[in-house]
């Protein structure tokens, strides 16, 4: 198992450590007999002074897991997949959540699965949500925030997931929905 180049290489970027440095860091601990919250303490301890510390230490810790083959690209610390497609899009948040909201108005699935109850939506001062459940016990998450001024990123999350094939697969459906925004 080899875990995606373009993985490691952005968080060698965002730390200023080198993937061989990380994974080494990892290996002197006992990484592989390291549960995730233990090699992501190890890699917090490497990642002082950079933004967001903690989220670049998860990273690394499921890259690691995926080297050393206990993890698959896109597969949950329980066992599950997700795949997650962003989009930039012109407006504010609030602007975003209601051209999402106007894109999925009218349906009632998405990617061929039925949704099990009416999407919900909710706000933060700084995001913005809104989630659907499947029939199939797959969820839907759309995720909004300020991607810089006059733009949001709307990240949409397709989670529990029962195998690698349907990563792509949902990949395809997302890109696809996000296409008509």
């Amino acid at each position: 198992m080899s875990t995606r180049s373009q993985d490691t290489a952005a968080i060698a970027r965002a730390t200023g450590r080198s993937w061989a440095e990380i994974s080494g860091a990892f290996t002197a601990a006992g990484g592989e007999s390291l549960s995730h919250r233990e090699l992501a303490a190890v890699a917090a301890e490497l990642f002082t002074g950079i933004d967001n510390p903690g989220w670049w230490a998860q990273g690394a810790a499921v890259a690691y897991e995926q080297q050393i083959g206990r993890r698959l690209p896109g597969q949950r610390a329980d066992g599950s997949f997700e795949v997650s497609v962003t989009k930039t899009v012109p407006g504010d948040p609030d602007e975003a959540l209601a051209a999402f909201e106007t894109l999925m108005a009218a349906r009632t699935e998405l990617g061929g699965v039925p949704f099990a109850a009416a999407p919900v939506t909710s706000r933060t001062q700084k995001w913005r949500y809104w989630r659907v459940p499947l029939a199939d016990g797959t969820r839907i998450a759309a995720t909004i925030g300020t991607r810089r001024p006059g733009a949001s990123g709307v990240a949409v999350q397709v989670s529990r997931l029962t195998g690698p094939e349907a990563v792509e697969t949902w990949r395809e459906h997302v890109r696809s929905l996000l296409a008509g925004m």
